[in-house]
């Protein structure tokens, strides 16, 4: 193992230095300069200080279908954020600093209501799986790292507390703001050849106030015994984009003994339908069996993955999606996971995929369909800012991990409705409410009769988003 372990490092290190070694050189012949007395202003000058102040309101109501039938408060609460993130320049145009976080605070909260541990817009706890299933008030970080590029910016690197992205395989959770790593990232754009490379050992969701380890098991499975413990996950990724607007990207990653993840994306743009933008999209993973001391912890069986393709198109005022999922997830998780980690909000993926919708609609053999419609209003005599949208989605051929269970069903109907103000000191501005109507097929059979399939819901959400520049 310890050999294992000493080869990967050596590796995700070797490929660092591959991308950055020709910028440090540079580096040292940049400090020769005449300039370089005087280089260092830039970290200043260049610097930004800027944030925003967020308002976010939730009422969601999910059907005891199993018991009265009836719908009940299931989430009733309203936050406030404030965030405030300091951007360096580049000192001697190579290294800066980024510097940022955010308190949150619960404004109204029902207390009668015994399950309000999903406002992923206040915290639940210090860390990974520590919640009370209440929501709690308070701050944290969400960048503390130092920053590099070369090459007049081709090659760019990263590293501390920050966020990562490799396409397909490791992102952030949101709420207003980024879910934090501890780690780092190289990316290079060579022409039409963008490359990249990420690494870390710990994260946080931004409803945690500390980064944590990561795990193979769910936060109620004693996660963090040792057997279950994944000392890094770590993804590389290379995009190349054609003359005539195609696009391919492939993608690697994976967790230490745990999971190897594979992505893969076409895109291009045909010039019909005011620009209709296309893709296909894979996402698969493969998880090893057992634990480091040998015991056995099924996720899936075999290869799992999901498949989308998507289009997308314009025509004066109104905005078009068309998409569909199709989901193999064979196994004891019995729904397919973006992500290099077993529980939510341990780590996150980069699945491209979101209908905001509700459901994940990835369970096991499922087939889902979206389309969504949106008008801007800007046309129409005192409407400017305003956009209004209709969407849906509908899913069926659910089974579970062992496809015993056949047959479900889902589908989900939303409205949108969003203004954003056009000038004067909230300039800027946004406003935006969101409507969706979740109906679960199988209420009667009650909650999770398919592995990741809740209760029929109504969920009501309000933002304010007001965004300000300091310097």
């Amino acid at each position: 193992m310890e050999v294992i372990l000493f080869k990967r490092a050596a590796l995700s290190a070797a490929v660092i230095a591959a991308m950055i070694a020709p910028g440090m050189a540079l580096a040292v012949q940049d400090t020769m300069s005449p300039s370089y007395g005087k280089s260092y202003e830039a970290f200043v000058e260049d610097a930004k200080l800027s944030g925003g102040v967020f308002y976010f309101q939730r009422e969601r109501d999910r059907k005891d279908g199993a018991g009265d039938g009836q719908y009940h408060s299931n989430l009733s609460h309203s936050t406030a954020q404030l965030a405030l993130n300091f951007n360096s320049g580049y000192a001697w145009d190579v290294v800066g600093v980024d510097v940022g976080g955010y308190g949150a605070m619960d404004l109204a909260v029902d207390e009668s209501n015994p399950v309000n541990e999903e406002n992923e817009f206040s915290f639940w706890g210090n860390s990974w799986g520590g919640s009370d299933g209440r929501s709690e008030n308070g701050a944290s970080l969400t960048n503390a790292a130092l920053k590099f590029k070369f090459f007049d910016g081709a090659v760019t690197a990263k590293g501390g507390l920050t966020q990562l992205y490799v396409p397909g395989i490791i992102g952030v959770n949101w709420s207003y703001q980024p879910g934090t790593y501890r780690g780092g990232q190289v990316e290079g754009n060579f022409g039409n050849l963008y490359l990249t490379y990420a690494i870390a050992d710990e994260y946080k969701a931004p409803w945690y106030r500390d980064t944590q380890k990561f795990s193979r098991a769910k936060a109620w499975m004693d996660p963090f015994a040792d057997e279950n413990v994944i000392d890094y996950i770590h993804g590389l990724a290379a995009r190349y984009t054609f003359e005539n607007g195609m696009a391919v990207t492939a993608a690697f990653g994976q967790s230490e003994d745990y999971m190897d993840s594979y992505h893969f994306k076409l895109a291009h743009k045909f010039d019909v339908l005011g620009g209709l933008n296309t893709s296909y999209q894979f996402y698969g993973s493969k998880t090893d069996d057992y634990t480091k001391d040998g015991g056995e912890i099924e996720t899936y069986d075999g290869l799992a993955w999901q498949q989308a393709i998507t289009f997308g198109w314009g025509a004066g005022p109104y905005g078009f999606r068309l998409e569909g999922l199709w989901t193999k997830a064979e196994g004891s998780e019995g729904n397919y996971l973006p992500r290099l980690t077993r529980g939510y909000g341990n780590s996150q993926g980069a699945n491209e995929i979101w209908w905001d919708s509700r459901s994940d609609w990835n369970e096991n053999n499922e087939k889902a369909v979206f389309f969504g419609v949106t008008r801007t209003l800007d046309d129409l005599v005192g409407a400017a800012g305003w956009t209004v949208g209709l969407s849906g989605a509908y899913g069926w051929d659910a089974e579970n991990g062992d496809s015993t269970i056949k047959n479900g069903k889902e589908w989900a109907a939303n409205f949108d409705l969003m203004y954003t103000v056009q000038e004067g000191s909230l300039k800027g501005t946004l406003f935006k409410l969101h409507y969706t109507d979740y109906n679960n097929q199988q209420d009667d059979k009650g909650s999770w009769y398919y592995p990741n399939m809740f209760a029929s819901e109504r969920d009501v959400k309000f933002h304010i988003i007001m965004p300000f520049t300091v310097l």
